[in-house]
């Protein structure tokens, strides 16, 4: 044994020395081998990234296909980029575990649109959603702990999906996390709902969407996952399920996951339940918010952390805690003095108790427990009314809430009283909705114009309501409140409230009245009655009896109407009387832009409120004034666009104030400063050019003497040109024109410049000659005595110090006047300071003092209180002063109202050196980088243990930078450090004309830093170029950039720098670049106002319309494939530009010459040919002269073809015959699609199966017999020419092989050899497969099924079944006659696509639509023929092509489509104008209906969808005359559920019977409908088996869903009738049926004895008579009366009705009204008996009546008949007389 073991070990040692010695055996024979060529060297291996390397359309994908993807920018020119890269790659495996992807893009571009600025920066995509990480990059572990966290995943109203290893490390992260157990993805596919616990779990997905925002405010995370394994491991059951973490202690929701009230309720809850701690939850102020929202009973601790007396309270009251738990109160605390402040809390801390949002504060000692918590509970217990702060008031009007605020006064006895009388219906006015509060503060009373206390106010929609009766009288009160709530009167209001209204609503309308005048008492009775319709529309409406209010508006006459919309007042002019003329007016306003009329006052108000406001004045009694304000209402809408308000005023005497003599007149105002309108007012466009003009630029306003005066006095410096009467082209327009240039420098200082041409002003100031130009300062006049043509002169004379100078006075800034002031003066003290400040203006007079000292050492000294300005300097606080110092500023830290130690401070400061190197603020910084040409910026950190060091040696290098004019700085904000994307610490960077350069060398060595910064300085690598040299250079070199710049512009610096920063990079890419000041030759090529960056490729020119100073940008773009493209040939490339393309291309094909193989040229020519299929086919083609990199990748024969795809690192080298390019081009596509899915072939009754059962399915319908293209003559010739050329081509193409294989050396004659045996089996192949493309190809129907194959897997993944058939026998079924065609099937019903179907992209997404919407499907003539007859319901909608109104009815029917499946009516679309005319439509659109093959033409408005579908499914319309209407299944379940009589036919279409008895039963159908009965028939066994029926033919009759099977023969449809209108049939127990007027008819003239209660719908009183009424029912049956109902207000007036409800009894058709009450249900008993049994005295009565009237008739014939008088004798003719 033990030798056998030996033996098998000596063995093994053996055989593993032969395996290791193996391989240089191998060599050493091969080495020995004569003649043989050196072994080829592996293809070089690049190390591989572990954060994978992607290009833009990769990210594309990834993001398209995966959830969570994490995305490192990063660019070329940033060092840090690689230091923070290291540190990542430390977290990517971490990342993977996670179900994270990470990648790393260089791309800016595509980083802009993500909004990337800096490099580098990670963004992180949840859902496709992009987050930016704002944190240390450096610290992985944050990054990581980012990527993974709720936080980071957290997307707005939508519940995050994670997988179960990010699960797991969110419970351990959270303390609270609620996740949701969902069914897998496979279990239930995305939109597909096909099963219960699917459609379960997307319900409760949608609701609970609604409380993730609230979760995630209460400190609560939400998400959910789907994953049953998971869900099994917990054992959860039946998903969904909801489990609820807690500290990692899971609890399993158990209610209903639909109400997500209760969820949340639930998860607050036990989030309160779960502390383990007992400590009062700390909370932020958002979640506060939340709570207060959520919880019905909250307390709340405001307190300071930093504060003794908050800790001691809070001690003391963490022992409550709990028994607050346990009476259901919720206790909290919160650290946030603002919080606070919103909440009206001043002194912390203090405790708050919101009961239902009502807030109620402690006012009680917070030291003791016991009474707190005492009070809390009774709080619970007992309803009082809470007080409230003016903030939390402020609060509760905005969110619109109903409230009764009483404003009272604590120490006031009457407040006292009131206030105990109020508490008694505090409780009445919860019950009506209204929240009632009180405030005890004067302030907040006084803004709602309350002088006197107690007041109450009521709130609704933020419109308030003075109470003005006695508030002693609750009773009185309450009702009041109760009216208010009911009312619809118009709220009246006082003037503050108006304000305040206006303020905060966008459209409110105010009717200014006088309450004693009759004429306002009448007109507000009329508005009364539109209060309502206002509010729907959204405008408030309320009223003031105020006149001197009215006066503020300019109103004169009350009473009158104004509108004011978002401030902007409308007066109405027309009939207050006529309300409806008034709610018409005021929508239009509303919904329709005008320009408003204002009075004077009103005009006044908008200048002081309006930043950019236009005033016309006119005349309106003038037709030129009205002409021209028709005119510029056309520009109305445009200026409300560019934030410009534009109004009108009829008011000669104020546009006197402006000095307007001649209306109309325009004045624009920016600002408070006028500018005059000096055009034609007819001409809108130039009044809207004017007005943006006026807005967007700075211009030199037109201004009258008036205006002129009002500006003077307002404003401190003024600049006046005076050019009295000046016409266009005079010497003083020219002065002007030139001026214009300097407005802008003048309005950055502060400066208002204007223009007048009036000379009242100007003679009050001595200006004698014109053009003059005065300034004022303080009002005070300087004149100008230089040269007015030289701009520059005066610019330099305004802004000189000397005439700016205040005497006496330290002199107001604005920001841009204090950066000017910096930027131009060494030594400046500014004083910063809040306007309105008491504090600063003491500081202030005592700064005056040393203000001249300053300006004797040449020292600035100004001040500027501007908004934010600490903010926008970077200061601690204000005041404070600063000395600036070339720039650098140093705060000044004493006591700022000792002025002589300032002095003493800012002289020291003046006098002393700067031996190190400066530090700056941030604001300071980033002017120095746009201000100084050479700026060396040193970043550090104060926690950097290096920095100090390196500091101290640069130290030594400040000076010699200064020498050569290099500026050296220092700044430790380590957040802007972080912007411009620098991370570790220390770092150095150098800008030149502002653009930055990062140093990557050793910081240590102070000596190699300074040569690094000369370096940068000196380098200058653009050669500049003069006319001759670029034109020679066009025609030399292949690719040539030329920059054009202005030497002029102080821009160009800088814009060079950036592209030289790139010159070296783009030199790799065989790109020059070169720079240009030439402005005819940039004119040339487009540059009208450089600069600008052309660029030639082979002589042809494009021009960069990107970023020029992003210099990466512009290389991406100078070197990107698309634009290196210069012919339609194969592109010639390098090294470095292959590299460029293999990244950003998936699928690369190279062809490896060089110029000295004969067989090259021959097999470039052959594979030109296949250059734009192989584009097409997403492969770019490109060609390499370079043998070495050629024998990098393997080759060594060329020429030679070698494919790159992105799933494999080693190329594929092709080894077929070189001159067959289609050979080559088909063994392209199969490399870059191996798979060669192609759509599914099927014909005959299997594809007619598949349409059939298929749910979706997708049919491309080809035939080359019936292509019109494909059997033109044209395309017949062109196919027999291909096939001569290609038999030529095989000729020719042995030949050349056999000459090529006697050309080559060995190893190339094999390679020939292998070529030629490849080419015959090519050719033969192709041969063979000649005759059946022959046979079956068609070029058009060929090319899009190529396009189409491309999307097949995508339908696949959606769903749909894509086939293929050229069976033109199943086209003709469909009616498909035009090939090629696609046909959409979804259930059996067809859809035509009518797109183009080469854009595989926009097919793809019309099948996904077909699939995931439902839409209205377009048919053919032949579809729509077989549909009319075998679809019930029908609606046809015919349209044309290129109709845009029909789009557009298109868009609207869709909304209705689904609503009308559910009716059971199918709609349809077709372009058939021949089929149209079937119809007798003349004009398109048009919809038809066709209701069992009978069509019926839609003359409504299409565009009213809703009209349409109302249309559709009344009842009168479905119904056929004289036919009963067939039914589907949803119809009959719609008609058994709305209609209360309805008789259903159930018949087999099979039944010869049936057919009979139908015949029989249509001569009743409309008989029965004139009785109010549906008669309908359906031919369905699903149906029948349904409604339980058994045997088929079967009638039955439901009366309110209750059936009674008809037994007798139906062929009798007499009897049938007769049966169904019986009142044994009719007749329902213990109900009174409901009758129409023929059913009411027949019962009269049937029964004796009859009963009816006439009655209307939904009345109170009528529904309590008829439950009354029901329980007699019984006993008039046993009186043998029937009882009936009618809803028919017009017939029961017929019988004498006029009231409703009414009882009448007729006997033997006679009627008797019943006078008594209805509700006494014995007392109509009682006399329904008495008349039941009455004697016919009346009968007899009406009898001799009769009787009577026939006497009165035949005496008055008898007497006309005896007393008749004689005719008159025959007149005789004159012969005869």
């Amino acid at each position: 044994m033990t030798f056998t073991r030996l033996k098998t070990v000596t063995l093994l040692v053996t055989c593993a020395l032969l395996a290791l010695s193996f391989p240089g055996y191998v060599n050493c024979a091969n080495n020995g081998k004569k003649g043989s060529q050196p072994a080829a060297p592996a293809a070089p291996l690049e190390p591989e990234a572990v954060i994978e390397e992607v290009n833009a359309k990769q990210l594309e994908k990834l993001l398209a296909d995966k959830d969570y993807v994490a995305v490192f920018w990063y660019a070329r020119s940033c060092v840090t980029c690689d230091k923070v890269l290291a540190e990542l790659e430390k977290i990517d495996d971490d990342t993977d575990s996670f179900g994270v992807d990470f990648v790393k893009i260089n791309d800016k571009r595509l980083a802009k649109q993500y909004g990337i600025k800096n490099f580098p920066a990670l963004t992180y995509f949840r859902e496709k959603e992009p987050i930016i990480y704002d944190g240390d990059l450096m610290d992985e572990e944050g990054v990581l702990d980012f990527l993974t966290s709720l936080e980071a995943m957290d997307l707005p109203d939508r519940i995050e999906e994670v997988n179960a290893k990010i699960l797991q490390k969110i419970i351990e992260d959270t303390d609270f996390v609620a996740v949701l157990f969902c069914p897998d993805h496979e279990t239930c596919p995305p939109r597909v709902m096909d099963k219960q616990q699917c459609r379960k779990c997307a319900k409760a997905l949608q609701e609970l969407e609604n409380i993730d925002d609230e979760a995630d405010q209460l400190g609560i995370g939400f998400v959910k996952i789907h994953d049953e394994a998971l869900a099994d491991e917990y054992n959860l059951g039946g998903l969904p399920a909801l489990v609820y973490y807690r500290h990692q202690t899971p609890i399993i929701y158990e209610g209903e996951l639909q109400r997500e009230e209760d969820v949340l309720e639930w998860l607050v809850q036990n989030k309160s339940t779960g502390d383990e701690d007992d400590v009062i939850e700390d909370v932020t102020s958002k979640t506060l918010s939340t709570l207060i929202s959520n919880i019905d009973n909250l307390v709340v601790l405001f307190y300071d952390h930093g504060n003794d007396d908050s800790m001691t309270v809070l001690e003391e009251l963490e022992q409550i805690d709990d028994d607050c738990d346990k009476h259901g109160i919720q206790f909290v605390k919160i650290d946030d003095a603002k919080a606070a402040g919103d909440y009206g809390i001043d002194s912390i801390p203090a405790i708050v108790y919101f009961e239902k949002e009502i807030p109620n504060v402690y006012d009680g000692d917070l030291m003791d427990e016991e009474q707190i918590l005492k009070w809390l509970l009774s709080q619970l217990e007992r309803d009082e009314i809470e007080d409230v702060t003016d903030e939390m008031l402020d609060t509760m009007i905005k969110e619109g809430r109903v409230i009764a605020v009483l404003f009272y006064d604590n120490n006031d006895k009457k407040s006292q009283k009131v206030l105990e009388e109020l508490e008694n219906i505090d409780d009445e006015c919860d019950a009506l909705g209204i929240t009632f509060v009180k405030i005890d503060n004067p302030e907040e009373a006084v803004e709602y114009g309350i002088n006197k206390v107690p007041k109450l106010i009521y709130f609704e929609k933020g419109i308030p309501t003075i109470y003005e009766g006695n508030l002693e009288d609750e009773e009185k009160l309450l009702k009041w409140l109760t009216d208010q709530t009911s009312s619809d009167q118009i709220e009246d209001i006082t003037d503050e409230m108006l304000d305040l209204i206006i303020e905060k609503m966008p459209h409110v309308a105010v009717l200014f009245y006088d309450k004693d005048q009759k004429k306002s008492q009448k007109i507000l009775a009329e508005l009364e009655n539109i209060d309502d319709e206002c509010d729907q529309n959204d405008i408030a409406f309320v009223k003031i009896d105020d006149d001197k209010e009215a006066k503020e508006w300019g109103i004169d006459e009350i009473p009158s109407i104004v509108l004011f919309e978002r401030g902007i007042p409308h007066i109405y002019e027309g009939d207050l009387m006529k309300e409806d003329e008034l709610l018409g007016w005021l929508v239009h306003q509303k919904r329709y832009s005008e320009i408003p009329e204002v009075t004077d006052e009103m005009k006044d108000k908008l200048v002081e409120n309006t930043e950019h406001l236009a005033v016309i004045f006119y005349d309106k009694d003038d037709k030129q004034d009205m002409r021209i304000l028709n005119e510029l209402e056309n520009i109305d809408d445009e200026l409300e666009k560019e934030g410009i308000v534009i109004v009108r005023i009829d008011n000669a005497a104020e546009a006197k104030e402006y000095g307007l003599d001649h209306l109309p007149a325009l004045i624009y105002f920016e600002n408070k400063i006028p500018a005059l309108y000096e055009g034609d007012l007819m001409n809108e466009d130039e009044v809207l050019e004017w007005l943006l003009v006026q807005k967007k630029t700075a211009t030199i306003e037109e201004v009258t003497d008036e205006i002129l005066v009002t500006l003077i006095n307002e404003h401190e410096y003024v600049v006046v040109f005076f050019t009295g009467p000046c016409e266009p082209g005079e010497t003083c327009d020219h002065t002007l024109n030139a001026l214009e240039t300097i407005d802008d420098e003048l309005d950055e200082a502060g400066i208002i410049f204007v223009t007048t041409e009036d000379t009242g002003v100007a003679k009050k100031y001595n200006v004698k000659t014109y053009p003059r130009l005065v300034f004022f300062r303080n009002r005070d006049p300087l004149h100008f005595t230089g040269d007015l043509d030289d701009e520059d002169e005066v610019l330099a004379w305004i802004t000189d110090d000397e005439t700016l100078e205040i005497p006496g006075k330290i002199e107001e800034v604005n920001v841009k006047m204090l950066d000017k002031i910096l930027a131009e003066n060494d030594h400046v003290v500014v004083f910063f300071y809040a306007e309105g400040d008491k504090k600063a203006q003491k500081i202030l007079n005592e700064l005056e003092n040393i203000d001249d000292e300053c300006e004797e050492k040449d020292i600035d000294f100004v001040k500027t209180s501007d908004d934010d300005i600490d903010k926008e300097y970077d200061l601690p606080g204000l005041p404070a002063l600063a000395f600036y110092r070339h720039k650098f500023r140093t705060i000044y830290t004493g006591d700022l109202m000792k002025e002589e130690e300032i002095l003493e401070w800012v002289i020291d400061l003046h006098e002393s050196t700067a031996d190190v190197i400066e530090s700056v603020d941030r604001k300071t910084l980033q002017v120095l980088i746009n201000d100084v040409e050479h700026l060396a910026v040193f970043f550090y950190d104060d926690e950097c243990e290096t920095c100090s060091d390196i500091l101290d040696e640069l130290e030594n290098i400040d000076d010699d930078t200064d020498k050569h004019g290099i500026q050296f700085v220092k700044s430790n904000d380590v957040k802007l450090a972080h912007e411009i994307g620098i991370f570790a610490f220390p770092a150095l960077v150098y800008y030149e004309t502002g653009v930055p350069i990062m140093y990557d060398g050793n910081l240590d060595s102070n000596q190699e830093v300074f040569n690094w910064i000369l370096e940068q300085k000196a380098d200058q690598s653009i050669e500049l170029i003069n006319r001759e040299q670029l034109l020679e250079y066009i025609g030399t070199k292949d690719f040539l950039a030329v920059v054009f710049y202005k030497e002029d512009d102080p821009d160009s610096p800088r814009v060079l720098r950036h592209i030289e920063l790139i010159d070296d990079e783009a030199s790799e890419y065989g790109i020059y670049i070169v720079k240009m000041h030439d402005k005819l030759m940039a004119k040339k090529y487009g540059f009208r106002n450089p600069p600008g960056l052309t660029y030639f490729r082979k002589g042809k020119y494009i021009n960069y319309d990107g970023d020029i100073d992003d210099e990466e940008e512009v290389l991406d773009w100078l070197t990107s494939p698309a634009n290196m493209e210069m012919t339609d040939h194969i592109e010639q490339v390098n090294r470095k530009m292959f590299e460029k393309i293999r990244k950003n291309s998936d699928y690369v094909a190279v062809i490896f010459y060089s110029d000295e193989c004969k067989q090259c040229p021959r097999v470039l020519a052959e594979v030109e040919h296949i250059d734009d299929e192989a584009d097409k086919a997403g492969i770019d083609f490109v060609k390499i002269d370079d043998k070495l990199m050629a024998k990098e990748y393997g080759v060594f024969a060329l020429p030679a073809i070698v494919f790159f795809k992105p799933t494999s690192k080693e190329p594929v080298i092709y080894a077929g015959d070189l001159y067959e390019e289609e050979q080559i081009l088909t063994w392209l596509i199969t490399q870059k699609d191996p798979s060669g899915d192609v759509i599914e072939d099927l014909e005959g009754e299997r594809l007619v199966r598949l349409i059939e059962e298929s749910g979706s399915i997708a049919v491309y319908f080809w035939n080359k017999t019936k292509c019109d293209i494909c059997t033109s003559k044209a395309a017949r010739k062109a196919r027999l020419k291909k096939e001569r050329e290609q038999h030529q081509q095989e000729g020719g193409a042995a030949s050349a092989a056999a000459a090529f294989g006697g050309e080559t050396e060995a190893g190339e004659a094999a390679a020939g050899g292998a070529a030629d045996a490849a080419a015959a089996a090519a050719s033969d192949s192709s041969a063979a497969g000649k005759h059946e493309d022959d046979a079956d190809g068609c070029e058009q129907c060929t090319k899009v099924l190529e396009e189409l194959e491309n999307i097949d897997d995508d339908c696949d993944k959606h769903g749909i079944t894509f086939v293929k058939t050229r069976d033109f026998s199943v086209a003709d079924g469909y009616g498909v006659h035009e090939y090629p065609a696609l046909v959409y099937f979804e259930g059996g019903i067809p859809n035509v696509f009518e797109g183009e179907l080469s854009e595989e992209e926009e097919v793809l997404q019309w099948l996904i639509t077909q699939k995931t919407e439902d839409r209205i499907e377009l048919i053919t003539r032949q579809m729509l023929e077989t549909m009319v007859e075998e679809t019930q319901y029908l609606a046809v909608y015919f349209y044309k092509i290129n109709c845009n109104i029909c789009d557009q009815i298109l868009e609207g029917l869709e909304l209705i489509d689904d609503e009308c499946d559910v009716f059971g009516i199918h709609m349809v679309k077709i372009q058939d104008p021949q089929l149209a005319k079937r119809y007798s439509i003349k004009t398109f659109p048009a919809l038809v209906y066709f209701r069992n093959g009978n069509p019926l033409l839609f003359e409504g408005d299409l565009q009213n969808e809703k009209s349409v579908l109302e249309w559709l499914i009344d009842d009168d319309n479905r119904e056929l005359a004289d036919e009963i209407e067939e039914v589907n299944e949803r119809m009959l379940d719609r008609l058994m559920a709305e209609s209360t009589l309805l008789v259903v036919f159930f018949y087999d279409d099979d039944c010869a019977e049936c057919e009979e008895i139908l015949e029989d039963l249509e001569e009743i159908d409309g008989e029965a409908d004139m009785f109010g009965i549906d008669f309908v028939k359906i031919a369905s066994m699903e149906a029948a088996k349904k409604y339980e029926i058994v045997n088929i033919p079967s009638l039955v009759y439901y009366r309110k869903q209750v059936p009674v099977l008809y037994d007798g023969d139906m062929h009798q449809h007499d009897k049938v009738i007769t049966w169904l209108t019986s009142q044994d049939v009719f007749e329902i127990k213990n109900e009174i049926e409901e009758v129409n007027r023929k059913m009411l008819d027949k019962l009269l003239e049937e029964n004796e004895f009859l009963s009816v209660f006439f009655y209307e719908h939904n009345h109170p009183d009528s529904i309590a008579s008829l439950e009354k009424l029901e329980n007699i029912d019984s006993e008039t049956d046993n009186l043998d009366i029937t009882f009936v109902k009618m809803a028919d207000s017009r017939y029961a007036k017929k019988w004498g009705v006029t009231k409703l409800p009414a009882m009448v009894y007729f006997r033997r058709r006679f009627p008797s009204i019943y006078r008594g009450d209805l509700l006494s249900e014995d007392e109509v008993l009682e006399w329904l008996r008495k008349n039941r049994f009455r004697q016919p005295e009346l009968n007899i009565f009406m009898y001799a009546l009769i009787a009577l009237a026939l006497a009165f008739v035949v005496y008055t014939a008898f007497l006309l008949q005896c007393f008749k008088p004689a005719p008159p004798p025959p007149v005789q003719h004159p012969k005869q007389s």
